[in-house]
C-alpha cells in the first residue's frame, strides 16, 4: 500500500491503540458501528485522523476524524466519517484534502 504525503502505516502498537480509542467512541447507531476494520495509517502529526480497512471487505476504507473524548460520544455523527470508499478513492480525497490544508 502506497500512502499519499503525509499519511503513515500504523505499526501494530499503533494500530492497537488508535483502534481501542475507536472502540470506545463509536456507539450504537454510528456508521462503523459493528464492522469489522482494522486500522492501518494514520494522518501525519493528528492521530486524530486515521485509516481503517474493512477486514472482510477487499478494497474498502474508511477515513475517521477521531475526537479523543475517551469515552462514547453522545451522538452517531461522531466520530466524523471524512471519507468512505475504495484506497484510490482515498487517494485522489486526500490529493483534494491535502491542497484545502496547505
Amino acid at each position: 500500500m502506497n500512502l499519499p504525503n503525509g499519511w503513515y502505516k500504523a505499526d501494530e502498537e499503533e494500530s492497537s491503540r488508535l483502534k481501542k480509542e475507536l472502540n470506545i467512541e463509536i456507539i450504537p447507531g454510528h456508521f462503523l458501528h459493528g464492522k469489522n476494520v482494522k486500522v492501518v495509517a494514520h494522518r501525519d502529526g493528528a492521530t486524530d485522523d486515521i485509516l481503517c480497512k474493512h477486514v472482510e471487505e477487499n478494497d474498502l476504507y474508511t477515513v475517521v476524524h477521531l475526537t479523543w473524548r475517551m469515552q462514547p460520544e453522545i451522538n452517531v455523527d461522531h466520530p466524523t466519517i471524512e471519507m468512505h470508499g475504495s484506497f484510490h478513492e482515498f487517494v485522489e480525497w486526500w490529493k483534494d484534502k491535502g491542497k484545502a490544508l496547505k
